[in-house]
């Protein structure tokens, strides 16, 4: 991707460091290039956030702005989560199951299926924990394994993911990961 993000205002709203980590890892910018809407820690608060993190986007979205959600689905799907954030930011449009974002808002959700900490096991393994299960692919709870992990760690992670994004995501590559990558082309630059 050779987009350079040090020349946007990129607002982040998401649940944890993980995510705020690897979002700034992927982007490659420092810590004080990203305005973090709130400290989270949990998606209840990042569902409550999102109308007014999505209003203050729109006030500026003629400048170069990007608005970035990441919050875990745990144990429900992408759909399921999307449809959240639908319902919380125009209730008549997701009555009518009409799209909430427009298609040139710089807007992305990120949804791992069960928690970010699922996408640096199989980016570090390249193993998508149990053959044939489609969206129940990431099952496996990995916070533990990932509790206190260092950015330095996670620049290793996002490194090796590059990589494999360049060549094509695999066949088992977690679907939640898919999405981040379809999410990544509304930035059209």
């Amino acid at each position: 991707m050779g987009i350079d993000f040090n020349s946007y205002r990129v607002t982040v709203l998401c649940e944890d460091d993980n995510q705020i980590n690897f979002i700034r890892a992927y982007l490659g910018i420092s810590k004080r290039r990203i305005y973090r809407i709130t400290e989270a820690f949990n998606n209840a608060t990042v569902l409550s956030n999102y109308p007014n993190a999505v209003k203050s986007y729109r006030q500026y979205a003629q400048q170069n702005v990007i608005l970035i959600v990441m919050i875990d689905a745990d144990e429900r799907t992408i759909q399921w989560r999307l449809r959240e954030f639908d319902q919380k930011l125009d209730t008549e449009k997701f009555k009518l199951n009409q799209p909430t974002r427009l298609d040139d808002e710089k807007i992305l959700i990120f949804v791992p299926i069960r928690n970010i900490e699922s996408w640096f096991f199989y980016i570090e393994s390249g193993n998508c924990y149990i053959e044939n299960r489609s969206d129940k692919d990431e099952i496996i709870d990995y916070k533990d394994q990932y509790e206190g992990i260092d950015f330095r760690k996670i620049e290793e992670i996002v490194k090796k993911l590059k990589t494999i994004c360049a060549k094509g995501l695999p066949k088992n590559a977690p679907s939640s990961l898919r999405h981040a990558c379809d999410e990544l082309k509304r930035l059209k630059i």
